[in-house]
């Protein structure tokens, strides 16, 4: 007989930037509002009208997690989407001489649909060698330009690298400039208390714990004309359809469940203690890693990173054979961002931190979770190593070039 279903393995999962799996606590909070609260929020029967409720008490919490008014917030179907509507819309009310001015770090979801909508006139901001923004960068185009826009994301995607967003921020508001920032990897891995600060703010519930399909953009106060998408008066009348109201619950559960006192993205001094100790896996596996393959080059090492991320270049090595010979061992990894993985072309954020194509063919990016253990960081590295040994022993070498040497 034929095996029933999925052949079952063990697998150490390091690819928590591309998506997370389904928390427990949001899977019971779906289930939990599949089963007793389905109806149309938007209908007008009393279980419409509970659901109704339901779906704003859900953008009062998370109104207050982020610091905001809830009539900020639009639920949409994640990041992508949300970042996408936001270039739409500047693009539409906005000047025809219009600029806007980005990090050159930034998304997929954010750099092709600005560059789509704005061509010549958007304004990249240069990183440094760590890939973090730079903060005189940002003074000196303020000094001489007037944007619509500055979006600079929180926390890189395929680094790690945390941004100076709370700084860009405050120099936004001395110019009266609109600033974004696609926290999609920051929420569920620190603190989100004062994002809301931000005039706009786009998430993805699959990065931390959620279902896929279902994210969050928070907009500018008294925005009157903005739409996500056009067909009904939902989401205050920025976004037509109907709200997928399970999912939405099951994003503002998991995320309440971080960011509650002790856990890892809480505020206080025992979720920093937390995010410590998740950091020191992290760590031990890089420094067990570079013991074994001398010539790793770990990318924003000296750079305030997320707990959960570690990027390297591995020398000699192809890593779409290494990615493949670690899945073949049991090790879930990437060679960077999930969008751009499989373009055949380096990512923006290498090339902007001054990595060539050849390098770049070289990174692996590991990405824990809330629950990986530095044992299972430790194995990670280790069968890496093997892996790499195995690599280059049925493939010829090829030399990372002079910045890898």
């Amino acid at each position: 007989m034929p095996p029933q279903g999925p052949l079952k393995r063990t697998v150490l999962y390091f690819d928590y930037n591309a998506t997370s799996p389904l928390h427990p606590i949001a899977r019971q909070a779906w289930l939990e509002i599949s089963d007793k609260h389905w109806q149309n929020p938007s209908s007008l029967f009393p279980e419409a009208a509970v659901a109704r409720v339901l779906l704003e008490d859900n953008r009062d919490v998370l109104a207050d997690l982020l610091g905001c008014e809830p009539q900020r917030i639009v639920f949409t179907s994640g990041a992508t989407e949300a970042n996408n509507a936001i270039a739409a819309f500047l693009f539409q009310t906005s000047h025809r001489d219009a600029t806007v001015a980005i990090s050159a770090i930034e998304h997929p979801c954010v750099l092709d649909p600005f560059h789509h909508f704005f061509g010549n006139r958007v304004r990249e901001l240069p990183v440094n060698v760590s890939g973090t923004v730079c903060l005189e960068s940002v003074e000196s185009l303020l000094a001489t330009s007037n944007p619509v826009l500055l979006s600079v994301m929180a926390a890189n995607n395929e680094t790690g690298v945390i941004q100076p967003w709370e700084n860009i921020l405050d120099l936004c508001r001395q110019r009266g400039i609109s600033f974004h920032t696609d926290a999609a990897q920051w929420i569920g891995k620190l603190p989100i208390q004062g994002l809301g600060a931000c005039d706009w703010v786009t998430g993805s519930a699959h990065k931390f714990g959620g279902p896929k399909g279902v994210g969050f953009l928070v907009i500018p106060e008294n925005t009157r004309s903005f739409h996500s998408q056009r067909g009904g008066p939902q989401e205050n009348r920025s976004r037509g359809g109907t709200e997928d109201l399970a999912s939405i619950t099951a994003m503002v559960a998991v995320l309440v469940h971080l960011q509650n006192q002790g856990a890892p993205c809480a505020q206080d001094e025992t979720g920093a203690r937390h995010r410590r100790s998740l950091a020191f896996g992290r760590d031990a596996g890089e420094a067990r890693l570079c013991e074994l393959l001398p010539g790793v080059i770990p990318l924003g090492q000296h750079s305030e990173r997320l707990w959960n991320t570690l990027a390297v270049l591995v020398p000699q090595v192809e890593n779409i054979r290494l990615v493949a010979q670690l899945g073949r061992e049991g090790i879930a990894c990437s060679t960077g961002s999930a969008c751009s993985s499989s373009s055949g072309t380096p990512s923006a954020v290498l090339t902007a931190m001054g990595i060539d194509s050849s390098q770049a063919r070289h990174l692996i990016r590991l990405s824990g979770g809330w629950e990986t253990a530095p044992s299972e960081w430790i194995e990670a590295v280790e069968k890496l190593s093997i892996a790499a040994t195995q690599c280059l022993a049925v493939a010829p070498r090829v030399a990372l070039g002079p910045q890898g040497s």
